[in-house]
């Protein structure tokens, strides 16, 4: 296939011209599906492991930062985060695994991740 030369003397080929590289509708909706229901899950968290994911995880704060904040010991943050992710975790376990039936997904093989799977790591 031929490559195309604009003006500016930029060659770019077909898959450059016709290919949309921003998140289809269907993306769109399954990145706003998990992160409502991380946040539904993540208030379920007790306290002091949900405020110390939230200020890692979503806020991104240093862990210092959070020890400063929270007026605790760096060990305690990280005891603390440790646990509130874990618990994170088990809550969206079974979440993860019907999203993956739902898109036609069968049991990840152990080292491929679904893009649900990788969202839900990502807010951990």
């Amino acid at each position: 296939m031929e490559a195309h030369v604009d003006q500016d003397g930029n060659s770019f080929g077909l898959c450059d011209t016709i290919a949309d590289k921003r998140e289809s509708p269907m993306e769109i909706f399954a990145h706003e599906e998990v992160r409502a229901r991380v946040e539904l899950e993540l208030k379920q968290i007790p306290e002091p492991y949900r405020t110390t994911v939230v200020l890692r995880d979503i806020e991104g704060l240093a862990y210092e930062e959070i020890a400063e904040v929270l007026q605790i010991s760096l060990g305690t943050v990280k005891s603390r985060l440790i646990r509130g992710r874990d618990a994170l975790k088990r809550r969206l376990e079974t979440f993860v695994k019907e999203m993956g039936a739902e898109v036609g997904g069968s049991k990840p093989e152990a080292n491929h991740r679904s893009p649900v799977q990788s969202e839900v790591e990502a807010q951990s």
